[in-house]
């Protein structure tokens, strides 16, 4: 009885988090490419609750002796993986970021150069709006 109490309200959360995930994807606050992870991780542990034999199965398949060292397991290639696809979305993001300086910089010099020749013409024929 109480396992199966238990068994609810980790699915009851799962769904949760899963709804939450997908509400954030679709009102555009998390880019779909970076929440494929989470979701595809929530989908194995619905399975995961809903059928208690298949962690034990895919423990089998891999040659895992126990169903704890597969939950760790999992959690460790879970692990790796969030940080992996934040390293990639780190790397973009910092080359966008050094080209967009670069951008930036080029321009404040062109608008540098442009009024030191604003200036010079001024300089060299007068200001011919103050006459």
């Amino acid at each position: 009885m109480e396992a199966s109490r238990i068994k609810i309200l980790v699915l009851f959360f799962l769904i949760v988090a899963l709804v939450g995930i997908l509400r954030f994807v679709q009102k555009k606050e998390l880019q779909l490419k970076y929440t494929l992870i989470w979701i595809f991780t929530d989908i194995l542990m619905i399975i995961a609750v809903l059928v208690p034999s298949f962690l034990t199965w895919l423990a089998s398949i891999l040659g895992i002796y126990s169903v704890v060292n597969m939950l760790f397991f999992l959690g460790i290639i879970f692990t790796l993986a969030i940080i992996f696809s934040l390293t990639v979305a780190l790397s973009r993001a910092s080359e966008r970021i050094r080209k967009l300086s670069q951008q930036v910089a080029l321009n404040e010099y062109e608008r540098t150069l442009e009024r030191q020749k604003e200036s010079e013409s001024k300089e060299k024929y007068g200001d011919t709006k103050s006459e």
